[in-house]
């Protein structure tokens, strides 16, 4: 059987890939170059951290809490909720290539809830990370760097999602 971890973390390497290849392009100068290498690092963390080290050392876990299915389509809904209106509220304010940064955002609140529902405080810490890499991004974007910042802020954003991932099963599950 495929450890809890090493399940939960697939997801996230899906997003965390999609995050950087998708946006990378985006980036200006040799950027795009710097922002696959960096993915390329946080990639080999993970999989070492994840998925070649003996099951025995990735956190124990330990049940999810009653409700947690609940709480993961609630925030699977809230998170889409959050894409259609930012897409809606960015599309009035002619502003749509700040999309990265906002499902970068959408992305990370909707991890926050799953710190206490799937008793992983990994959740917590990769949750609030990736939203406010997610808002600085919009910010940054808003007042006058666009497309690029919100790239920018989708790439840092896949890295740091696997960053976080290898860390947490380095830790225990407690990265802080």
């Amino acid at each position: 059987m495929i450890h809890p971890y090493r399940i939960g973390s697939i997801i996230g390497l899906v997003g965390a890939t999609v995050f950087v290849l998708v946006n990378r392009g985006a980036l200006p100068g040799p950027w795009p170059v710097v922002a696959l290498v960096g993915y390329v690092a946080a990639l080999a963390l993970y999989v070492w951290a994840v998925w070649v080290r003996p099951t025995s050392s990735l956190p124990a876990g330990q049940p999810p809490r009653r409700h947690a299915g609940l709480v993961y389509l609630g925030s699977v809904a809230g998170m889409l909720l959050v894409f259609a209106l930012g897409r809606l509220v960015l599309a009035q304010a002619d502003r749509e290539e700040l999309m990265p940064a906002l499902v970068a955002a959408g992305v990370g609140l909707h991890l926050v809830p799953f710190a206490a529902a799937f008793r992983a405080p990994v959740f917590r810490t990769l949750g609030w990370l990736l939203a406010a890499i997610g808002v600085v991004g919009l910010v940054v974007g808003w007042l006058g760097a666009g497309a690029v910042a919100a790239a920018a802020a989708a790439v840092v954003a896949g890295v740091v999602m696997l960053l976080v991932m290898g860390l947490g099963a380095l830790s225990g599950g407690r990265v802080a």
